[in-house]
C-alpha cells in the first residue's frame, strides 16, 4: 500500500500537477498524509530528482534571451529587427507581449520547483529521522535532501526576483486554490530574509562537495553557501524599484531621476553594507571550506597547452565534472542541450552527421571587447571568444560580421566547441551531453573579492582578485599585469577593477548583465559601449582601421586568409584546436598565421574524412587581424602572391553600422542617460496571474496588464 501511495505522488509531483496552469490554480497534488510518502531517503531522492529535471532547463529560456546576449561583452547574431526577443534584451525600445512564451514558462517553472519543494520541506521536516539529525547536529542524507530542496527554491525565487522584481512568496505547500485568495506581491526584501535565513538553518546540515557522494551536479553545503552570498549580494545591490509599490520602512539610495510614465526608480537599500557582509561571510565560508572544489591553477597536460583557465572548459568537453564547478546542471548525451549548440563556437554543418553537426551560436562577443578590454597577451581571449568558426566540414571558416548565424553573427563564443571534445558527438545537432557550469570557483572568489572591497577590507579583495588574475598571464608578465597592477588599486579604483575582472573572466557566461544592474552602473556602461563602438565604426570608415587605446589592439577593414595543410608544412603533431598561442611571437614569424589566435581549428580525430579534403582545405591562416595592412600596399601584394585572399573583416562591421552601434540597447539611448533615466530591464508579468489575482497582483514598470 505505501508503495502505491509512493508512486501516485511521484507522479503527481514529477509529472506535473502541482502549479500545472499556473501557482494561483494550483490543485492538490494529493490528499494522501506525506509523511507516509517518503518511507526511505531513496523515496525522496527520487522526488528530488523529479525537481532536477525541471530544473535543468529553469533559467535556460530568459538566459537565452536576454543573460547571455545584452551586456557591455555579450550581444546577438541577427539583425535586430529580426527577432522579437531582441526588445526586452535591448531594455524595451517597443512595448512586448506579456505573454512572451519564454517568459511566461520561465514564471511557471519556477513556481512549480517552488511548489514541489515546499512539499518535499514539509514532508522531510516530519521525519524522526531528519528531527534526530538536526538535534544531533550531524549532516546526513535525510538532512542534505532538505538542503536541497531549500537550495532549490532559494535559486528559483532569485531568479523570480531577478526577472521580475517584487513577486508572490510562499514558503508552504499550496495544496488547494483557497490558499492563493488573498496572496500578492511580496517584497524582494522580504523574500530576500526569507531564503537566506532558511539556507542558513539547512545549509550546516548539507554535504560539502565531495561529501557523501555529493559531486557539482547536485546542490551541496558549498554551493548553499554560495547561494547565501548570492542572495546576499543582490539584496545589497542596485536594482529597478516600483514606486507603485510600498517596501515598508526599508529605504533607498537613489541613482538619477524617478521615471513617473512607468513609475520606477534604479535604487540600492541604505542598509545595503548589512547584507555585503552577510555575501562576505559565506562566501569565505565557500573559499576556506570547498569541499572537493578548487580553483584551477595549473595546467597538468604539459607543453603546448598551459593554460589552467581554459582547463576548466575543457572537462566540460570531456564530458567530465570540473573541479572548479560548484553547480552544474548535468545533461546526457543523445537528450537536448543547448551547450554548445548555443553557447558554444559556431558550426555550418547539417542537423546530423556532420563535423560537427550545426552549432548556431546565439550569443556573441562584441569587437569592442574583444580588442579593446583583452591585453594580447591575456590567456583568457582566445579561449572566450573565436575568429573562425567550423565549417562542419572538419575544417575552419573564417567568422562574418554580417548578422547571421553559424560563421555570420559576429565574433563568437569559444569556451565550448563540439571539435574539442574528447569524443566529438557527430550524429545530431543539440545532443553533445555537456553540462551547463552555472556557478565556478573564479565567480565566487571575485564576488567575495567585491564585498570585501565594498565594506573595507581590500587585503581580502585583492588576495582573490589576485588569485583568479594569475592564472591569466605568463609567468613573465606576472610582476606588471598582476602585483603591480593590482597593488596600485584601491576605494573606488578597485570596485571597478574587480568589476571589469569579473568581464573578463566570466564572458559568455551570462553573468555581466545582472553585475551591471548591480554596481549601478548599467546606464554608464551601455553608454560607454555604445561609445566605443561608434569611435570603431567612425575610424574604420576613416582610416580603414582604429586602434583601441586601452589595449593598443587593432581592428581592420580586411584580413587575408589561406588554407594550408598544418601537418606537412608546420609540424605534424601539432593542432590548432588546444595550443596556446607562444608568447612573443611576431607577425613575421612564419607559423604566425596559424598559430595567431590560438584554439581554433579542427578535430584530429576526424581523420578519415579529413582525408577526403583537399590536402590545404582544413586550417586557414590569418593576417591582419590585430595588424593594419593597407589593401593597396606591399604587404597585401606579397600575402595575395604567396596564395592568401583578402576577405572583409571590420568592412562588414561598416556595411551593418546600425547593428553594431545605434540598434545597442536601443531602449536606453542617449537622451536617457542624459537625463539620468533608469534602466527598464525588468520582464512583464504574465496575465494569466495578473487576472487570477482578483486584482491582488499588479503589472509594474510601464508594461501593459493584458
Amino acid at each position: 500500500m505505501k508503495k502505491f501511495i509512493y508512486t501516485t505522488l511521484i507522479a503527481l509531483l514529477v509529472c506535473g500537477t502541482a502549479c500545472e496552469d499556473d501557482f494561483l490554480d494550483a490543485p492538490a497534488p494529493s490528499s494522501v498524509d506525506e509523511d507516509t510518502v517518503f518511507v526511505s531517503t531513496g523515496d525522496a531522492q527520487k522526488v528530488m530528482a523529479g525537481i532536477y529535471e525541471i530544473w535543468y532547463d529553469l533559467d535556460r529560456l530568459l538566459f537565452y534571451e536576454t543573460e547571455v546576449v545584452g551586456s557591455d561583452s555579450e550581444c546577438h547574431p541577427e539583425n535586430y529587427a529580426s527577432q522579437g526577443r531582441h526588445i526586452p534584451e535591448g531594455l524595451f525600445a517597443s512595448e512586448f507581449n506579456i505573454n512572451d512564451g519564454n517568459s511566461a514558462t520561465t514564471w511557471k517553472e519556477c513556481y512549480t520547483v517552488i511548489n514541489r519543494c515546499n512539499i518535499m520541506i514539509e514532508a522531510i521536516e516530519e521525519k524522526e529521522e531528519y528531527q534526530e539529525a538536526v538535534s544531533k547536529g550531524q549532516p546526513t542524507e535525510w538532512t542534505q535532501l532538505y538542503g536541497e530542496a531549500t537550495a532549490a527554491r532559494a535559486t528559483a525565487y532569485k531568479l523570480l526576483v531577478r526577472y521580475y522584481g517584487d513577486v508572490p512568496y510562499f514558503d508552504y505547500a499550496i495544496k488547494s486554490t483557497e490558499q492563493t485568495d488573498t496572496l500578492g506581491l511580496s517584497s524582494r526584501d522580504l523574500i530576500y530574509d526569507k531564503e537566506i535565513a532558511a539556507l542558513k538553518k539547512a545549509v550546516p546540515l548539507m554535504y560539502r562537495l565531495g561529501e557523501g557522494g555529493i559531486n557539482a551536479e547536485r546542490f551541496s553545503g558549498t554551493y548553499g553557501d554560495a547561494l547565501i552570498g548570492r542572495l546576499a549580494f543582490d539584496a545589497a545591490g542596485y536594482q529597478l524599484r516600483r514606486t507603485d509599490f510600498d517596501y515598508g520602512n526599508v529605504t533607498f539610495e537613489q541613482i538619477g531621476v524617478e521615471n513617473s510614465t512607468w513609475q520606477a526608480k534604479y535604487v540600492r537599500r541604505t542598509d545595503w553594507e548589512t547584507y555585503m557582509l552577510i555575501a562576505k561571510e559565506h562566501y569565505l565560508n565557500v573559499v576556506n571550506n570547498p569541499g572537493s572544489a578548487r580553483l584551477i591553477e595549473s595546467d597538468e597536460r604539459g607543453e603546448g597547452f598551459n593554460n589552467p583557465f581554459q582547463r576548466n572548459f575543457q572537462y566540460l568537453m570531456d564530458l567530465e565534472v570540473s573541479p572548479e564547478s560548484i553547480y552544474e546542471s548535468g545533461y546526457t548525451r543523445g537528450f537536448n542541450s543547448d551547450f554548445p549548440y548555443s553557447f558554444g563556437r559556431p558550426s555550418g554543418g547539417g542537423g546530423s552527421n556532420a563535423y560537427p553537426p550545426k552549432n548556431y551560436g546565439q550569443a556573441r562577443i562584441y569587437a569592442s571587447f574583444y580588442y579593446g578590454d583583452f591585453l594580447p597577451n591575456d590567456k583568457r581571449r582566445d579561449v572566450t571568444a573565436c575568429v573562425t568558426a567550423n565549417s562542419g566540414a572538419a575544417s575552419e571558416r573564417l567568422i562574418n560580421f554580417e548578422p547571421g548565424s553559424r560563421e555570420k553573427g559576429g565574433l563568437a563564443l569559444n569556451k565550448l566547441d563540439e571539435a574539442r571534445f574528447k569524443d566529438p558527438y557527430t550524429v545530431a545537432q543539440r545532443k553533445s551531453g555537456c553540462n551547463w557550469q552555472q556557478l565556478r570557483m573564479a565567480d565566487v572568489m571575485l564576488d567575495l573579492a567585491y564585498a570585501s572591497a565594498a565594506t573595507g577590507d581590500e587585503a581580502t579583495a585583492k588576495t582573490y582578485l589576485t588569485k583568479v588574475r594569475s592564472r591569466a598571464f605568463p609567468e613573465a608578465d606576472q610582476a606588471e599585469h598582476v602585483t603591480s597592477y593590482i597593488g596600485a588599486l584601491s576605494g573606488q579604483a578597485l570596485l571597478d577593477a574587480i568589476a571589469f575582472e569579473r568581464k573578463l573572466e566570466l564572458a559568455g557566461e551570462g553573468k555581466t548583465r545582472w553585475d551591471m544592474t548591480l554596481y549601478g552602473k548599467m546606464p554608464e556602461r551601455i553608454k560607454k559601449l555604445r561609445d566605443r563602438q561608434i569611435a570603431m565604426v567612425e575610424g574604420l570608415k576613416s582610416d580603414g582601421y582604429y586602434t583601441f587605446p586601452e589595449t593598443g589592439m587593432t581592428i581592420s577593414n580586411y584580413v587575408w586568409t589561406k588554407y594550408v595543410n598544418i601537418k606537412e608544412d608546420i609540424d605534424p603533431s601539432l593542432n590548432l584546436l588546444t595550443t596556446q598561442t607562444p608568447e612573443g611571437l611576431a607577425p613575421d614569424d612564419p607559423t604566425y598565421p596559424v598559430l595567431v589566435p590560438g584554439w581554433r581549428g579542427t578535430s584530429d580525430l576526424w581523420i578519415d574524412y579529413i582525408n577526403t579534403l583537399e590536402s590545404d582545405k582544413v586550417n586557414l591562416a590569418i593576417r591582419g587581424l590585430y595588424e593594419y595592412i593597407d589593401p593597396d600596399g606591399p604587404v597585401a601584394a606579397a600575402l595575395e602572391a604567396d596564395g592568401y585572399e583578402k576577405s572583409p573583416w571590420g568592412a562588414n562591421i561598416i556595411a551593418n553600422e546600425s547593428q553594431y552601434t545605434s540598434d545597442i540597447f536601443k531602449g536606453y539611448p542617449d537622451s536617457y542617460y542624459n537625463a539620468g533615466e533608469p534602466p527598464r530591464y525588468m520582464r512583464a508579468i504574465p496575465f494569466e496571474t495578473l487576472s487570477k489575482s482578483k486584482g491582488l497582483i499588479t503589472q509594474g514598470y510601464g508594461h501593459a496588464s493584458e
